[in-house]
Order: structure tokens, then C-alpha cells, then sequence
């Protein structure tokens, strides 16, 4: 019988096949906004994280967090106080799902990038997003998202790309503006599956 989940750095990831998913589909959670799986750059994230880890009890939002597993990582290993949010609530039972099955609790949110105001980013320390700048106009709603971060005394964000169009774009602005406060890069990976991207690095603290 085929298994019905895999693991990577640590996290319990479950098939479309699992018997739980499908169960989630049944009821109508059906992703309206590309957050119907999980997206590889999210792990050029935890590869990252695992070689510079974050202090115990960080607050942590993962932005666009589909099935939150990016934040299930950092609440697994860092024991991270995480909330994450999506523009697509669809996905959310998908999260609270791999939480569960994780053994962390995670706070989701129906939200969209330009609704986290400044009043509301005081409640976090880092800021995580993987796959998230896919269209156009993503690009400059992220830079605002960061400079409101700034205001707000986020410390840093850090954001995961396969290198796409508009996270170039957004990567080469935040370069030009927070100058060598923000940086990006590669990563390689094999192993637990073969992707690359880049990530951007800003350090606003």
C-alpha cells in the first residue's frame, strides 16, 4: 500500500492521497489561489533556517502559508509562536490539519498582504513567505509589506522564490532601498527533493 505521507526536516507532509485530505476536498475546501499543495521553496527556507535557527518563542507570521508547513517547521524546531495567513481561507482547514498531525497549535487567518497593517505586524518578530510573488503585482505589495514591517519593528523577512519575474524584481528593490540590509541567496537542494531558488534576506532591526 502506498504511504500517504512523507517527512521532511522533521515535518509530516500528507498526499493528496491521505484519507483526511481527501475528506477536506469532500467538504468543499478547494483552493482558489494556487494553495492546493505544498510548493518546494518553502523547504530553501527550513534548509536555511536549519543552519541559522531562530531563539526560542520568536513570533513568527508566514505570509501566503497555504498549508502552513513552513510555519509548522519553526514551531516544531524553535518552539515558535506562529500565525499564519492566507488571501484563500480554503487552505486553512489544510493547515490546522498538518498542525495537528505536527503536534503544534498554529493560528490561521484569512488575510491578504495588504491588510496586515503596522498596528497589526507589532505581534511579530520574522516574517516567512515561500512561493508567494507570482504575479506582477505581488512584487509591490510586498515591498510595502516589508516597509510597514520596518515601522513595525519587525527584525527581519525572508522570502523563497524559484526566481520568477516579479520576486526578481522585488528582491533588485528592496536591494536598492535598504542597500546591504537586504540580500539574496541561492540555495541548492537534492535532498529531501531537488529544488532551487533564491531567497531574500532583510534585516530591518
Amino acid at each position: 500500500m502506498a504511504s500517504t505521507h512523507r517527512t521532511a526536516f522533521g515535518v509530516k507532509i500528507l498526499n493528496s492521497t491521505h484519507a483526511e485530505v481527501r475528506r477536506l476536498k469532500r467538504e468543499g475546501y478547494v483552493a482558489e489561489i494556487h494553495g492546493n499543495k505544498f510548493w518546494n521553496s518553502s523547504f530553501l527556507i527550513m534548509d536555511y533556517l536549519k543552519r541559522h535557527p531562530l531563539q526560542d518563542q520568536v513570533r513568527v507570521l508566514e505570509i501566503g502559508c497555504g498549508w502552513g508547513l513552513l510555519g509548522i517547521y519553526c514551531a516544531r524546531q524553535f518552539k515558535a509562536r506562529v500565525t499564519g495567513i492566507d488571501a484563500d481561507g480554503n487552505v486553512l482547514p489544510y493547515m490546522a490539519l498538518h498542525a495537528q498531525h505536527n503536534g503544534v497549535t498554529i493560528e490561521g487567518q484569512k488575510m491578504t498582504f495588504q491588510q496586515l497593517t503596522t498596528a497589526r505586524l507589532r505581534d511579530f518578530d520574522i516574517i516567512l513567505g515561500a512561493d508567494i510573488c507570482f504575479w506582477d503585482e505581488m512584487s509591490g505589495m510586498l515591498f510595502n509589506l516589508i516597509k510597514r514591517a520596518q515601522k513595525a519593528g519587525v527584525s527581519q523577512v525572508l522570502i523563497a522564490d524559484p526566481c520568477r519575474a516579479p520576486f526578481t524584481h522585488l528582491a533588485e528593490h528592496c536591494q536598492q532601498v535598504f542597500g546591504d540590509k537586504a540580500r539574496v541567496e541561492e540555495k541548492w537542494l537534492q535532498k529531501p527533493v531537488n529544488a532551487s531558488g533564491e531567497i531574500l534576506i532583510v534585516d530591518l532591526a
